[in-house]
């Protein structure tokens, strides 16, 4: 169970409230909101939607659903001209955070990190690939690397080191997302995974980037899955979804598809009846694997034509 992050005293009464307190600076926390909560994001990153302030303006500011809430409430302003001042203050906040955010996602870019991370490839990092079913050649085409001592935050902010295993996320025609990294060693709490940049949206990783998400897409459960089975189908249009609760602005990534397999890990079928939901329950079948994917191929226990059968016999959602 998380702990928080200790808050300021103004703010001290809504420690019994939250769970997943970080502070981001000397004046401003993140937690999940307390009108509208918020859960573990699919990268394992706490809930933020909530901000709290403790400035010279204090405040707490849902990103969400944009409630307001202030430390007592003889500090709630009672003219509406004054709500509409603070709330308008929230959003040029957020706002700038947004342009950070795009700055960031600018130089990544401009600097072309993944393919500094795909030049450090040894034969070390290459056997690790090839050991999860990513022959070289796969490597190369999906410009996966390695980054031997990727340097972290944790929540509460202590730094972790760890070798990871980069995965570039492109956009259609190759355009650069995100690089998520998987760590080869992850300190407790803390997922297996962790996007290079923080505040971007979790975008899909399309196994075929030159391809549009028509027809029939075959939405798997993780990206490097999705590379095991792409390479497994063959001629199948295969796409890795960054976790079991993937969020709606992901899923608009396949509004082009006309039918969707979603293939998700054991004990996943609540997940995938909702985000089947999200996705439109007439196009959407759903696979619960018996065991993991990646796991079932590489362990030689599903042949292609035996996946071919399973994906034929996914059920309507």
């Amino acid at each position: 169970m998380p702990t928080p992050d200790g808050l300021p005293p103004i703010w001290r009464h809504l420690e019994s409230k939250l769970q997943y307190v970080r502070r981001v600076s000397a004046t401003e926390w993140s937690a999940e909101c307390l009108s509208c909560g918020g859960m573990v994001h699919p990268n394992g990153e706490w809930p933020d939607r909530m901000r709290i302030f403790a400035d010279d303006k204090p405040l707490c500011w849902c990103r969400r659903c944009g409630q307001i809430f202030w430390p007592d409430d003889n500090a709630k302003p009672t003219e509406p001209q004054a709500l509409n001042k603070w709330r308008k203050e929230q959003e040029q906040r957020e706002l700038a955070r947004k342009r950070s955010a795009e700055r960031a996602l600018e130089n990544l870019r401009n600097y072309k990190i993944w393919e500094q991370y795909h030049e450090a490839l040894d034969a070390h990092s290459r056997a690790y690939w090839q050991q999860r079913g990513i022959s070289p050649s796969a490597q190369d085409f999906w410009q996966l690397g390695w980054k031997q001592s990727w340097c972290f935050t944790q929540p509460d902010g202590s730094v972790c080191q760890t070798a990871s295993a980069t995965i570039p996320l492109f956009g259609q025609a190759w355009i650069i997302q995100n690089v998520k990294h998987r760590l080869l060693h992850p300190p407790p709490n803390r997922g297996k995974y962790l996007y290079e940049l923080s505040g971007q949206k979790a975008p899909l990783f399309l196994c075929q980037p030159d391809k549009e998400l028509t027809g029939e897409v075959i939405a798997v459960e993780g990206e490097i899955k999705a590379m095991v089975t792409q390479l497994h189908m063959g001629g199948a249009l295969v796409v890795g979804l960054p976790g079991a609760s993937t969020s709606i602005e992901t899923c608009r990534g396949l509004a082009k598809s006309e039918r969707i397999v979603l293939v998700m890990d054991p004990g996943s079928e609540q997940q995938a009846h909702r985000l089947a939901a999200e996705l439109g329950k007439k196009r959407c079948r759903i696979l619960i694997t018996p065991v993991k994917i990646d796991d079932g191929i590489l362990a030689g226990n599903l042949s292609q034509r035996e996946l071919q059968g399973l994906l034929r016999a996914a059920i309507p959602a």
